[in-house]
């Protein structure tokens, strides 16, 4: 009788979930009789196919689809993930009943390798990279020095790679190295795993199931498959760590000492490979050790037993003779005395950096450090993944403590030596801590094995891992497909090479540099243009590095700039993605613009502008380069003002800037402005106007041009409507007939006793329909919905002035004034949508089309300490840019306070590694100043590119700076 009423139980989940999945895939309201028959016909079909005997130990997986059944929203998306968890529970629990020979094993190994190699080489970078990673496609092809430790190992492999493989570029061929690097890497993790599972008592299927949810996690987390697509050294480090894992685990397993010994000669080996590659693995390696000497501790007392591990890993350390000898040869980028004993182990021993190692490591550091413990990991892996490796880690100390030391203690030390590193990539140094989780993720199933009796609880964790790692994965590959076709670098710096003037100088940051080396020193672009490197001076201020830099230039030789300074005495002069430096004055410009003589008030005339982007959509930002010079000699500071104008407002969008005063009548000068293009925007033409005024005591005066005009157009803009969902923070599909539907909504309280809600729409959409938010107390109509395209998206807005208490409801109407009807769980129709309840501190500002602000949070201090705001800000797409947020303290008449400017979370996650969706916490850190005697202080927000130093303007009309806040000050 428990078997039917159980195996009834399953099979209703299934029909209902079917009939469910049937009603709602038509995407639109039906009639509550087709719904309710759909339904009486789901229960009646399960409770009749029930009456079948079946086996207990089968019925257990379907019973997840009730979570859909019973889910209070219509979403697609969660069915398949929930469908997608039954059918790997369902497989799982059939194949644990069958016993598996050992080649099924190394078939699934094989085939998880090829699979991995597949994704990560689809999605590889396509051409030269900047930074560490074009240094690192330099050094390979041209058998050079890299930067210190050196990488020797990395470059012989590298180079022997390019030279043997007859597709694509070279830079191309080091990014599809990194797949195979990365493939090989998760191939090792699941053979550790499986290994480990087995030793644990895990039946073949679930142990081979452990080691494929460990791969995945590993595989889907967002630094290493980025590693996985460029050229680098960081996943030759992780491949090195989870060699050395899988000989530990080999070693576990060995049921003779001639099996044990060949493990240890591995381990040896990794070792001796990994510590020579990057000595950074010392400290996992510790635990590597120790996990030995608990796993066998006569092996302390067994000297014989050592000689061949020592001599494996002397043998991995073989490749650093390749520095002398390239160094005796004057390779590329290598350092003076290399050649040398002392040179030589101040490289490898990277002394230039170590200052950095452990700085962070103090009383006043180490606490904001530690905070960013919350952001690295989530970056990473999904919260699901990080609860099943927490309760894996937990279950361990319990099943194997040896194990739990080897894990435990080797991602807690790595981490804590990285956070308190003074670099700027440390989710790419935490690499070697991602092997850790992932293999606690794997190994979660074995910890629930009831030796007496089969159990479905590791059948069923070991879904939830492997459903995990799929969810993560999936949620990360738009993001690296996207950036396969990305062609950044090659876009910047290729023009910067080609349009610079006969024996032009370029002085270049680090990021800038080494795809420049790469363009002119593998293939052969302007040798004539002279690049250098400006590196950081300790104790000087990066500017001041610059300047220095510039002022040992001839005047007379052409000098162009990767990073944007102004410099007295010079004009800065945009130039492509660069600037040309010129003495002053310059009386003509050089760069290629479009001709536009225009003049103001008879005191300034605009010569010309540039203009990029061209291809442009609603929530972007495009920059204008304008060139003007002054008449005659200015009494008052001039502005300029950009505007976007409509057939029916001249003022969409604005942007102004401040001339200077400090100019020689006919001097050329250049102003870049940032006109931002606002998502609420409807797609189509647009014109761009261009006014001046002054600002004197009397107030703003227009200043006319000489056809008595107050704006001239400049150009035309033709904003294309989105092709892809926006980013959203409350996910809605909601779909009302006729089509149209509500895929996301957001809220927004920047400004205090108003609520701003951002409704976010896919087509098709005729004219004339009016959307409507309402409380139980009002209603607001926001603007008509434009006409949509299908698969188009379009964001409208809606605000909500004063107190906005109780649920809130959607209602869109048509021309006519008909309510339509929305189509709810189980497509059961609705007059009114229900909207996610709004929070007290909601935060939703998007910010140059880079990244969106969702919350600010403050720690205040008195006068005299340091107060902590921290800003959780998450990518709008994948960042190829390298942005700085800059937050600025005030008092209450917006007088400053002091500032912090720094790449975000504390230098620890650049925006170079951002995916879309990625969540990072930024910490800013200011002092209040001791003679402080206010009552309150505020703070806003202003993010710019760092070496452009253009500022991403907030896409939101109300303000200037993004307002954080206002706080008492104790």
């Amino acid at each position: 009788m428990t078997v039917w009423i159980t195996g009834a139980i399953s099979r209703l989940s299934i029909g209902l979930f079917l009939a469910r999945v049937a009603l709602e895939v038509v995407g639109r309201p039906l009639p509550p009789a087709i719904i309710l028959v759909m339904g009486g016909t789901a229960i009646a079909a399960a409770l009749a196919w029930g009456r079948r005997a079946v086996r207990r130990d089968d019925l257990w997986p379907a019973l997840l689809l009730l979570a859909y059944v019973l889910w209070p929203r219509r979403d697609l998306l969660v069915a398949l993930g929930i469908a997608t968890l039954t059918g790997i529970a369902w497989v799982l629990s059939l194949a644990d009943a069958v016993s598996l020979p050992e080649w099924i094993g190394r078939l699934m190994d094989g085939a998880l390798f090829l699979i991995a190699f597949l994704v990560y080489l689809t999605t590889a970078a396509p051409d030269v990279l900047p930074a560490d990673a074009g240094e690192f496609q330099l050094v390979a092809v041209r058998l050079g020095v890299a930067h210190p430790p050196g990488f020797p190992l990395y470059t012989l492999v590298g180079h022997l790679f390019v030279r043997l493989l007859p597709w694509g570029t070279p830079a191309q061929r080091l990014n599809w190295m990194s797949g195979l690097l990365a493939a090989a890497t998760l191939v090792l993790v699941a053979r550790a795993t499986r290994l480990w599972a087995r030793r644990l008592g895990a039946s073949p299927t679930i142990a081979l199931a452990c080691g494929w949810a460990a791969a995945l996690t590993l595989g889907g987390a967002t630094t290493f498959w980025a590693q996985a697509t460029i050229a680098n050294i960081r996943t030759p480090t992780a491949l090195c760590a989870a060699l050395a894992l899988y000989a530990l685990a080999r070693f576990a397993a060995a049921s003779t000492v001639r099996q044990a010994n060949r493990a240890l000669v591995i381990l040896g080996l990794a070792l001796g490979l990994g510590l020579g590659h990057h000595p950074s693995l010392a400290f996992p390696g510790l635990f590597f050790v120790v996990y030995v000497v608990l796993t066998d501790p006569r092996l302390a007392l067994q000297p014989r037993r050592w000689w061949r591990p020592a001599l494996a890993g002397l043998v991995g350390l073989l490749p650093l003779a390749y520095l002398p000898i390239r160094g005796a040869m004057g390779a590329p980028l290598a350092p003076p005395g290399l050649s040398t004993w002392h040179g030589f182990l101040r490289h490898i021993l990277a002394r230039g950096f170590a200052g950095d190692m452990f700085a962070y490591a103090n009383p006043t550091d180490l606490p904001h450090r530690l905070a960013l413990l919350p952001t690295l990991f989530p970056f990473q892996f999904n919260y699901l993944i990080l609860a099943l490796a927490a309760l894996g880690l937990l279950t361990l100390l319990w099943r194997d403590r040896r194990l739990f030391v080897l894990l435990t203690g080797s991602l807690i030390l790595h981490t804590l030596v990285t956070i308190t590193y003074r670099a700027p990539q440390t989710v790419e140094y935490l690499m070697p801590a991602y092997l850790p989780v992932a293999i606690a993720v794997g190994l979660l199933p074995c910890s629930w094995i009831a030796r007496s009796s089969r159990s479905f609880i590791p059948p069923f964790l070991c879904s939830l891992a492997l459903w995990a790692g799929l969810l993560n994965g999936w949620a990360h590959a738009p993001s690296f497909v996207e950036l396969a076709d990305d062609y950044t670098t090659r876009q910047t710096v290729a023009p910067l090479l080609e349009q610079a003037p006969a024996n032009a100088l370029i002085l270049a940051d680090w990021h800038w540099v080494t795809p420049l080396w790469y363009l002119q020193q593998v293939e052969g672009l302007r040798p004539d243009v002279e690049v250098r490197y400006v590196y950081n001076v300790a104790g000087e201020e990066y500017r001041n590095t610059w300047r220095r830099r510039v002022r040992a230039v001839s005047p007379e030789r052409p000098l162009l700039l990767t990073h944007f300074y102004e410099f007295g005495g010079y004009t800065t002069e945009p130039w492509g993605a660069g600037f040309l430096l010129r003495p002053r004055p310059v009386t003509k410009p050089m760069p290629p613009l479009i001709s536009a003589e225009v003049t103001f008030g008879g005191a300034i005339q605009l010569l010309g502008y540039g203009l990029q982007p061209t291809s442009l959509h609603p929530g972007e930002t495009v920059e204008f380069t304008l060139a003007w010079q002054a008449l005659r000699p200015l009494e008052h500071l001039p502005s300029f003002t950009l505007r976007l104008a409509g057939d029916w407002n001249d003022r969409l969008a604005q942007t102004d800037r401040m001339l200077s005063t400090d100019i020689t009548p006919g001097e050329v000068r250049f102003e870049r402005l940032i006109l931002p293009l606002y998502p609420t925007l409807v797609p189509g033409r647009y014109r761009v106007t261009l006014g001046a005024y002054t600002t004197t005591k009397a107030g703003f005066e227009t200043l006319p041009t000489t056809e008595g005009e107050t704006a001239v157009t400049l150009t035309e803009l033709e904003l294309t409507p989105l092709s892809r969902p926006p980013f959203t923070l409350h996910r809605q599909t909601v779909p009302f007939a006729g089509g149209l539907t509500l895929v996301g909504v957001d809220y927004d309280r920047s400004i205090p006793d108003v609520l701003r809600i951002y409704l976010h729409w896919q087509g098709p959409a005729e004219a004339g329909l009016q959307v409507q938010v309402r409380t139980t107390e009002r209603v607001e109509t926001a603007t008509p919905m434009p006409p949509m395209p299908s698969s188009t998206y379009q964001t409208i807005v809606v605000d909500m002035a004063g107190p906005v208490a109780g649920p809130l409801w959607l209602t869109l109407t048509d021309e006519q004034g008909k309510v339509r009807t929305a189509s709810g769980p189980w497509a059961w129709p609705m007059l009114h949508v229900p909207l996610p309840a709004p929070a007290p501190d909601a935060r939703f500002v998007p910010i140059g089309g880079d990244m969106v602000l969702v919350d600010a949070r403050a720690h205040p201090a008195a006068p005299g300490d340091v107060m902590a705001i921290d800003l959780t800000l998450m990518a709008l797409r994948p960042l190829t840019s390298d942005d700085a947020t800059s937050v600025r303290l005030m008092d209450t008449d917006g007088r400053w306070l002091a500032r912090h400017d720094m790449q975000p979370a504390l230098g620890a996650i650049p925006t170079l590694k951002w995916i879309r969706s990625s969540r990072v916490v930024d910490r800013h850190l200011l002092l209040v100043p001791d003679d402080f005697t206010g009552k309150q202080v505020q703070a806003a927000l202003v993010v710019y590119e760092r070496f452009r130093g253009v500022t991403l303007p907030p896409l939101d009309g109300r303000f200037g700076n993004v307002p954080l806040g206002t706080w008492t000050v104790p």
